[in-house]
This record gives C-alpha cells, structure tokens and sequence, in this order.
C-alpha cells in the first residue's frame, strides 16, 4: 500500500519558510463525520538549511506529556533561531485525542500498529500511510513521545528499536545519548514491525521514543526529561541552539527486557496492590503485588511473584485488573556496545 498517493491534504507548505500553523484534511465518511474533512493540526517551523526533525505527541490520545512538550516547543520556537526544519505532529492521532482514548473510536486502530498504513483504509491506516510516505522521508531525525496513559505508568525512558546495521545502529544511538533520558529501554529486532519505529527504520531515519509518565495526568520529572531530551537532540543536529540551562549529557543507561519472563502477570482478575514500585531493583522470587478476587470472598489472594532480576521500568496503573495483564515490565542493564552490531 506504501507506493499509492495518499488521499490526505495538508493545509500548509511542508518545504516553506518561517512557523506555519496548519492541518492535514483527512476526508471521511461515515454517520459522524459526514460532512467535511477531519482537520488534523500540524505544524512546521523553518528557518535556515538544514537538518529536518519531526516531533511526534499523541500517538495514544491519553498521553498527555509528548502533547504538551509537542506544543510547548511550536509555541517558544522563533524561525530565526533554527537551523533546518521542525515538523511537529502535536495530537498524532488526533481523533483518539479528542475522545482521551488510546484508539480513536471509529476504527479503533492503535495508531503504533498500523504502519505502514493504506492510502485506501480507515483513518488511522490513511494518516499512517501519509505520515511513513510523506513525512518521513523529508526527515533526518523522528521523535515520538509516549507514556503509560490512563492505565500505565513508566520510569521516564527512551525506547530504541534495535534494528538496522551497524552504521544505522551508530546514527539511533547518537540520537539516543543526545536525547539523554536516564535509562533507555532497548526493543529486538523482533519488535513488532507496524510501529513508527519500524516505520523509520523502513525510510532509513533514526528514530528515538520515549516513554514519560503516564496514569492520563501530566507528570512533571517525566515532562522535563522529555522536554530536556527534545531540546538535546535538535541540538545535536544543529537545528536549535541548547537552551540556557543546557542539554542532557549524552549518556544514559541502557536496559533490555529480553522476554516475557521480565514481566509479571496476573493469573487472576482482581483488585491489585502492588509490593514494589518503579525504579526498585528485584530478584526472582520477589512479590510483584497481590490480586483480591472481587466476587468470591472465600477465594485466597494470588500472589504474583517476579520471574528474573531486574529494574523495574513499567507497570499496570489500574488496580481492577484483568487476568494475563502485565502487572510489571523489568529490565536488565546492557552495554552500548552490544547494541552497535
């Protein structure tokens, strides 16, 4: 589907100068959007020749910390000062922005698995396809802005696609240290291939993802380090100067969850009460929280224990809870040298 023209329009020139404050015109039809195209916001902010950046908020309507960073950037960002072009993408999926859900209601496609997307698809599939043919290949550096949503939460994280050769490889971690998070978590080249990660890797642009709070509320250390790590990399590709109190150093701590077995599911629906929180170091063995059965007063709590020794980075924010939920995600630390190929 990636070699049809996408049936999306864009309100504003992509290759013009200055700051443009536009809208892709997504057409469709259907009981509630019958009568004129859905407006997607996007802008462009240009100034001198040079490097081009995307910047991506809103992938998953309720994450809230990449919008804010998204729009906090097009609001302080004077053309004269860059170097290049910055396209952002600020409510990514905007329908699923508007309802404060993960998947817009009208297709509920996750937006992070449908790339490449179909010119020819539901809404989500079109803005996917628009986004991997036509933004994408004008870019020389992709940022995408996560976290947990309303029922997650995360350490605040990188997230680097370890995919490519090694050359490739060289440009995602010079990408990763300069966006300079604390910890960056490192998916296999087996992550699934419908993301916008995959998405860069197919366009050849590196591509870093982060992952910034959650539980559908802005958090302020995660906000900071987000915004920190965007300013850090449109600098370190020349497109704006540091900010007065700098730039993240570039370094950070890589961390693999090399399987499922890092992660600690509950084989009950219940009510949840976590044992540790994010950032605690565990052992196999350890108690990850215990699940109350909500019917059955005569029914024991489960217990649900750690498999390996880790880090944890992720975990479940909702307390009613469904069996074969991932209650936590655990990481190990890795070398960057085994992730250069």
């Amino acid at each position: 589907m990636a070699d049809k023209k996408s049936r999306l329009g864009c309100s504003i020139d992509l290759a013009g100068k200055g700051k443009q404050l536009g809208y892709l015109t997504l057409t469709w039809s259907d009981n509630k959007y019958a009568h004129g195209p859905i407006l997607v916001p996007i802008a462009v902010i240009s100034g001198a020749p040079g490097k081009t950046a995307l910047l991506a908020g809103g992938t998953h309507g309720d994450e809230y910390e990449g919008q804010l960073i998204a729009r906090q950037i097009i609001a302080e960002t004077d053309p004269a000062q860059v170097t290049g072009r910055i396209i952002v993408l600020p409510s990514h999926n905007y329908l699923a922005v508007t309802e404060g859900l993960r998947c817009a209601t009208v297709d509920n496609v996750n937006l992070n698995r449908a790339f490449p997307g179909d010119a020819d698809g539901s809404p989500t599939m079109m803005l996917a396809h628009f986004v991997e043919t036509a933004i994408l290949p004008l870019c020389d550096v992709a940022m995408d802005l996560h976290s947990g949503g309303r029922n997650g939460e995360y350490l605040p994280v990188g997230y680097l696609r370890q995919a490519g050769d090694a050359a490739f490889m060289k440009r995602k971690l010079e990408a990763t240290r300069a966006f300079g998070a604390p910890m960056t978590v490192v998916v296999g080249k087996t992550a699934d291939d419908r993301s916008l990660s995959a998405a860069c890797d197919r366009v050849g642009v590196p591509m870093i993802a982060s992952e910034l709070g959650g539980q559908g509320a802005i958090s302020m250390g995660p906000y900071r380090v987000g915004y920190a790590g965007v300013r850090g990399v449109l600098a370190h590709y020349g497109i704006l100067e540091p900010p007065p109190d700098g730039v993240p150093a570039e370094r950070t701590r890589y961390m693999s969850i090399p399987d499922r077995s890092y992660s600690a599911m509950t084989p009950a629906d219940g009510l949840f009460m976590p044992a540790v929180v994010l950032g605690d170091e565990v052992k196999a063995g350890d108690l990850a929280g215990t699940v109350y059965p909500l019917g059955d007063l005569t029914a024991l709590p489960v217990e649900i224990r750690f498999q390996k020794v880790g880090t944890a980075v992720a975990r479940k924010a909702a307390t009613l809870v469904r069996r074969g939920e991932f209650m936590f995600h655990t990481a190990i630390e890795v070398s960057e040298a085994s992730l250069a190929g």
